[in-house]
């Protein structure tokens, strides 16, 4: 490769304008100075050395170039926005052109192998005339002997490499993301200028943009007021024994909500182990192909609702807020704020939003004997009040306690599901020691027994 093509490419990264982010983000800037100095006239090899194996550094350590593509899709700009605001069919010719354009500039400087590049150094260094040249003349000072940064695909070809799941399967809403970034690669590498922003909008419509289009499921961090995506819960519909009734009111709302129908905002009661928060983090495996994720928060979490509803409403998917554990001491005035926020507010909730929490508590707000003490005018209007909380959400499930006949067709289900040969009888039996040796009835409870005899019998295969 010669100097004229690196100083082409150097002057290509410099022109970004649709994905002008990417000039800032560090690693791409190592590779930009690296360019520059390899094309500037001025050449000093010891600061393009320097360059170099800075950028050989984090290009490992990010899996160059595949951190280049990912990083395309993170970027926020005029193209995510338009087609996030208005659909793919809404974005301006001009602007698919000009990224499409800048698409095929930013794969030649992926394309660019490390080998490429120490043969551009190398050129550069017979062309000059240099101080100390023979201290370059030798390994491992020698362009040739430098070091070249390892990829993400020379990575899963070594047997030493990890698997992305650490030995666990990945669940179906983590298959469906990577078919998807798998489909978007394909076109960025091999497309045309068209085929690639078609691709690009594509995934933008279907899979979101920025942080939303490489995550499915994702929390809101308070401390720092912003989302990360979190690995979701792999659990499905079908592994939940015992709950069709809850399960029908909950899917049917949700499947509204998705083909946008009036919905409601749901509360889930019951006590702890009855399944209630892995429902909710079911509906993700089930419907994440038909625009569903999940954003947990906690309900300390509440006062930065605005801020949250306005990064979700500027996307083309559809979100359930799930608040696990909702309840509040009567000292607190946080569920107040929660009232504003589920009716009545003047920052409306965008029609893409759904909330779902769960609780212990069937009214969410402790009442002390103490309130009982007072004049029955104010003790009436304290429960309206407290009570008014939990009609705001427009479905209240609840969820029982199964009762031991409930609780054994549960544990035989789930046996069933995990293929272990038990005697019938003796399953139960052993079941309903488990439970008077540790936790009371509950589908947790039956979870927890069958995974037991899962480890009981792996451990019988694999002395």
């Amino acid at each position: 490769m010669n100097r004229t093509k690196i100083t082409r490419l150097s002057l290509l990264f410099d022109g970004m304008v649709v994905f002008r982010g990417l000039i800032g983000d560090p690693v791409a800037a190592s590779c930009q100075s690296l360019l520059q100095k390899i094309g500037s006239k001025e050449f000093d090899l010891m600061e393009i050395y320097k360059d170099y194996h800075h950028f050989c550094s984090l290009a490992t350590q990010v899996h160059w170039p595949d951190y280049l593509w990912e990083r395309i899709l993170q970027d926020d700009n005029e193209l995510t926005r338009q087609a996030a605001q208005g659909g793919k069919n809404r974005v301006s010719t001009g602007l698919r052109q000009l990224a499409g354009r800048e698409l095929l500039y930013l794969r030649e400087i992926a394309e660019l192998t490390a080998e490429e590049i120490k043969d551009a150094v190398n050129a550069r260094c017979e062309e000059q005339e240099m101080e100390n040249l023979a201290l370059w003349q030798e390994a491992p000072l020698h362009p040739k002997t430098w070091p070249i940064w390892i990829s993400l695909q020379e990575m899963k070809m070594g047997d030493a490499y990890p698997t992305e799941t650490y030995g666990q399967e990945e669940s179906y809403a983590e298959g469906y993301l990577r078919s998807w970034q798998r489909r978007l690669k394909q076109s960025l590498l091999q497309g045309t200028a068209e085929e690639m922003v078609e691709a690009l909008l594509s995934y933008y419509q279907t899979m979101g943009t920025g942080l939303f289009g490489q995550c499915i499921a994702l929390k809101w961090r308070g401390e720092t007021e912003r989302l990360e995506g979190v690995r979701p819960d792999p659990m499905r519909i079908n592994k939940l024994i015992n709950q069709e009734r809850e399960q029908g009111i909950i899917l049917q709302n949700t499947e509204f909500f998705l083909k946008d129908l009036p919905a409601n905002n749901v509360i889930l009661y019951g006590n702890r182990g009855t399944g209630k928060s892995s429902l909710v983090k079911a509906l993700l495996q089930e419907y994440c192909d038909q625009g569903l994720r999940l954003v947990e928060l906690s309900k300390t979490d509440l006062q930065d609702y605005p801020k949250i509803i306005r990064l979700l409403a500027k996307q083309p998917l559809k979100f359930i807020l799930f608040i696990d554990d909702l309840s509040f001491e009567d000292t607190e005035g946080d569920y107040k704020n929660l009232k504003t926020l589920l009716e009545g507010g003047l920052e409306g909730k965008p029609q893409n939003v759904l909330i779902y929490a769960t609780s212990n508590r069937r009214h969410l707000i402790r009442e002390t004997f103490g309130e009982r003490q007072v004049d029955e005018v104010h003790r009436r209007d304290n429960m309206e009040e407290k009570l008014s909380l939990s009609d705001r959400f427009g479905i209240t499930v609840t969820f029982p306690t199964p009762d031991q006949e409930g609780y054994l067709k549960i544990v035989e289900k789930l046996a069933a599901q995990e293929g272990l040969a038990i005697p019938r009888e003796d399953l139960r039996q052993q079941a309903l020691r488990w439970v008077m040796n540790h936790n009371a009835r509950s589908g947790r409870t039956a979870r927890q027994f069958v995974d037991f005899l899962l480890a009981k019998q792996g451990m019988a295969t694999h002395p």
